[in-house]
């Protein structure tokens, strides 16, 4: 009793400490990719040519600077789940006993990268980013510190806290880092300092006047026993679109790497194509994370009935041939043009079903539960907190351990499994 309690009471005072780091780091990144969006936005005829070119740099970097830091969220589940070598390599997935450190240029290369990407039109996310230098800030925390046997818990409280920075979900956050790493488990000793991360962090991003997307919906409508039945319905579509996201996505990349064995020449040439079709079909609307595609649904209701499988196919070629920059922000989008083209088919509250279709999605490409529901909530307010918390528990179950993740750990999905203390 006593060790646990220093554990938490150390790592608490360090996830300030990570919290400040990431609430700044998360609230600057988020202002400036605004600015990138919306620069290429205005200029896409200029920059979405020169696509395949970026993705060239992008590897060159990983290649001449730091190998390693090529690796995203899957890399953060190895050291949290696994044993890391002391040069980053992943030696053996099982509890972890040895943790490696991080490469020291990761947090730059990562920042740096997405930049790149997101400015030259690739369909990818940025909290992928985020949260994988949120984990590396943990894991340079530990070090820094000298808490090395604090590392995991340090590591998922830096997770919790770049998401919330960037999203501004400090619960949403927390429930990421806990969950993302095994489906199933949640590691309730990081469960404080995670939080405390969380909520650091969420203060420091809104100091640099950074303001993530939210938009609290109101509901006035009761449902009939059909709409209910639309609403279940719809949430059987949308688990099996996040199921068809994440195997699409495995399938793409195993193939991919199988016939193409030159990297830099497959980025360049497929990125050059992928570049060309985002400018004939719609002037770059599938470009970048997909949240103008989520703002123009509630801002206008604006939005094609075939948004969501564009916006699907694009994602998943990108992040394939080499744009890693997250998945999150593009699946929320593809899920929230698929709840709008649902909502006009079954007769369903237009805002409600883009809300349910863009968590639920979201829950069963990624393979979590509470995050998405606590994400939801925070993003769309407490009208809309029922449908979400059922859509999300539908499209979970229905996923059948399929994830985005890689690497993510897979466990028997009883109420055991999920409030079981994790040692």
């Amino acid at each position: 009793m006593h060790k646990k309690l220093k554990e938490v009471i150390i790592c608490s005072v360090l996830a300030v400490i990570i919290g400040l780091m990431l609430g700044f780091l998360s609230g600057l990144f988020g202002r400036a990719l605004s600015a990138i969006e919306g620069f290429r936005d205005d200029h896409y005829i200029w920059l979405l040519p020169f696509l395949g070119l970026a993705g060239v740099l992008i590897l060159y970097m990983y290649k001449h600077i730091s190998p390693n830091s090529e690796q995203g969220l899957d890399l953060a589940i190895a050291y949290n789940m696994g044993e890391v070598g002391e040069h980053g390599k992943i030696e053996n997935v099982g509890h972890a006993q040895k943790i490696g450190e991080y490469p020291n240029a990761y947090v730059l290369l990562r920042l740096l990268a997405n930049a790149i990407m997101l400015l030259f039109g690739a369909s990818t996310g940025k909290e992928g980013t985020v949260a994988t230098c949120g984990a590396a800030v943990g894991d340079y925390v530990s070090r820094l510190f000298r808490s090395r046997q604090y590392a995991r818990t340090l590591l998922i409280a830096g997770v919790s806290a770049a998401v919330s920075g960037l999203f501004q979900t400090p619960l949403g956050g927390t429930f990421f880092a806990l969950e993302f790493s095994a489906a199933g488990l949640l590691y309730y000793q990081a469960l404080i300092p995670a939080l405390i991360a969380s909520y650091t962090a969420y203060y420091f991003s809104t100091i640099c006047a950074y303001h993530a997307f939210h938009h609290a919906i109101v509901l006035t409508w009761t449902p009939d026993t059909v709409q209910i039945l639309f609403i279940l319905l719809s949430a059987v579509i949308f688990g099996l679109v996040g199921r068809a996201f994440a195997i699409g996505l495995h399938s793409a990349k195993r193939i991919y790497k199988k016939k193409v064995k030159n990297r830099y020449l497959g980025i360049l040439i497929f990125g050059t194509i992928i570049a060309a079709l985002l400018i004939f079909i719609h002037a770059g609307r599938y470009s970048g994370t997909g949240g103008s595609l989520i703002g123009g649904l509630f801002a206008d209701h604006s939005f094609n009935i075939y948004d969501f499988a564009l916006k699907f196919i694009f994602t998943i070629l990108c992040i394939t041939i080499g744009f890693s920059g997250g998945e999150m922000l593009p699946i929320m989008s593809i899920g929230a043009t698929l709840g709008a083209t649902l909502s006009m088919l079954f007769g369903l509250p237009f805002e409600l079903s883009v809300v349910i279709g863009c968590t639920a999605v979201y829950s069963s490409a990624t393979n979590t539960l509470f995050a998405p529901i606590f994400i939801g909530i925070e993003m769309f307010g407490t009208d809309a907190a029922l449908y979400i918390a059922a859509a999300c528990i539908i499209a979970f179950a229905i996923n059948g351990n399929h994830s985005v993740y890689n690497r993510q750990v897979h466990t028997t999905r009883s109420i055991y499994g999920i409030l079981r203390h994790n040692e």
